[in-house]
């Protein structure tokens, strides 16, 4: 596609950018979403179907899609070098702070539509 023809059809949403807050915490992209895509995942079916047990504790599930998250980053650090304390503790402090933010909101939205 020219661009020309590209600014006649401008995209509604634009790739992520390259670089962002999973840079500064030394993780790529693929990386980042990678790991908050498993957490995510896990919050929602461990211990069955959120959206079906929406009133329930939610003890296990939060237990264990926290817990992935530092596994996952020091793998991911070990896999390229020893991986430095200060770097898992960055990094999984912000993909718990952003999951926190997705997954609280998503059960907002969940107990709002189940009442």
């Amino acid at each position: 596609m020219t661009s020309a023809n590209s600014d006649l059809h401008p995209r509604f949403i634009g790739r992520l950018p390259e670089t962002g807050i999973w840079t500064a915490v030394g993780l790529t992209r693929a990386q980042f979403f990678a790991i908050l895509g498993i957490s995510v995942a896990l919050f929602l079916l461990v211990g069955g179907p959120v959206w079906l047990h929406v009133r329930e504790a939610h003890f296990t599930r939060i237990v264990v899609s926290y817990a992935v998250i530092p596994i996952a980053v020091t793998a991911v650090f070990a896999r390229h070098g020893v991986p430095r304390v200060w770097q898992v503790v960055a990094a999984s402090g912000v993909l718990a702070a952003v999951k926190l933010v997705l997954t609280a909101g998503l059960l907002i939205v969940l107990a709002l539509a189940r009442s």
